[in-house]
């Protein structure tokens, strides 16, 4: 175990979309020079953070009972994070510190854990271990250890080609994450995945090589989409090892899509439109959807998916809604007026299909 571990911005990041699903409150990483390298609030990320200097110098929480009683604080409490009597950082919940308290055991014990994987490197104990090291090695740091991966893969009887990719499985509905994972790391050798590692709370991430491609595509639509829970797939693009970092953020995006559109997989190389909108400003993605479709009903932005599906045909989406096509044909009319353009108008059509896809990114 390295002396010198540094927690790593995409590390940081996992743990607190982590911790906030678990807890439901805002969740913030420091550094311990006082800068906020991970946040649940995009905004914090960068600024500067007083209270977290407190802890670096007393190794103890932190209490702030009102927003700026320290430069750049918000009320909340913020915990040290210690691996071996040793301080790495600092996690933070934003909230009321009363409300907050009650949820710090869990928070902390939930950041030692994932950064304790992360540090799994020389003490291999298992070849679940072994691989979920790996796996998490190669999609969370900037820096590959060559040494390290090909020495430890030859337990798994895989070799790593130049080009591989990475794919994210989301499972919904579990009620028993560990029998699942069980199960699923049997399925997921049965079909020669060797690479792949479980993000809590519900997500495998698999890393499989380029001339794997295909057959994955086949294996993850078939194989693991027709389990008992509801599933989707990410599959990020292909390319060299040292970039298997941005193939993850890649298949984040396509599993993202997926989930919104309701598909079993998603390639981010068949992604077009979408990758444009995903580096457009949140804010200005959030005001023009807000323009457009802001005064719509869910009934109605549900219809407007149906009808864009069934490339506008009145006849597919009225069957699909169990509705007249004259009753569709008023629906169609009512959010013309709501919005001010025409779903059958082809050129304000392309607005609000553009409004829905900025909605779901």
């Amino acid at each position: 175990m390295k002396e010198q571990f540094q927690i790593s911005p995409s590390l940081a990041q996992m743990i607190v979309d982590a911790a906030k699903e678990v807890i439901g409150k805002d969740i913030n990483f420091i550094h311990l020079d006082g800068k906020v390298i991970a946040s649940t609030d995009p905004g914090r990320i960068g600024s500067f953070h007083a209270a977290a200097l407190q802890v670096r110098k007393t190794e103890r929480v932190i209490e702030v009972l009102e927003n700026e009683i320290f430069k750049g604080t918000r009320k909340g409490i913020n915990y040290p994070v210690m691996i071996n009597q040793k301080l790495l950082g600092v996690i933070g919940i934003s909230g009321d510190p009363e409300e907050c308290r009650s949820l710090g055991f869990l928070l902390t014990k939930i950041t030692e854990v994932l950064i304790k994987e992360q540090m799994i490197k020389t003490a291999v104990q298992s070849l679940d271990e072994l691989r979920s090291s790996i796996v998490r090695m190669l999609i969370f740091e900037n820096e590959k250890e060559d040494t390290f991966m090909n020495e430890h893969l030859q337990p798994l009887q895989y070799e790593l080609e130049e080009r591989a990719f990475v794919a994210v499985i989301h499972l919904q509905g579990l009620n028993n994450a560990s029998s699942l994972f069980v199960n699923m790391k049997g399925m997921l050798i049965e079909q020669g995945i060797q690479l792949f590692t479980y993000l809590f709370p519900s997500q495998y991430v698999l890393i499989m090589n380029e001339s794997q491609y295909k057959a994955a595509l086949q294996i993850l639509h078939t194989r693991f989409c027709s389990m008992d829970v509801s599933c989707s797939v990410g599959i990020g693009s292909v390319g060299v090892i040292a970039e298997l970092t941005k193939s993850y953020a890649h298949a984040k995006l396509a599993l993202k899509y997926a989930l919104s559109k309701k598909e079993t997989v998603c390639e981010y190389e068949k992604l077009d439109l979408e990758m444009i909108m995903e580096n457009i400003d949140s804010h200005i993605r959030n005001d023009y959807t807000v323009k457009l479709i802001g005064n719509l009903a869910e009934g109605e932005i549900n219809l407007l998916h149906t009808y864009y599906r069934h490339n506008l045909s009145l006849k597919r989406t009225a069957e699909e809604l169990f509705i007249h096509k004259n009753t569709l044909q008023y629906r169609l009319e009512k959010i013309a007026e709501k919005t001010g353009v025409n779903p059958r108008d082809y050129h304000d059509s392309v607005k609000l299909y553009i409004a829905l896809l900025l909605q779901t990114l």
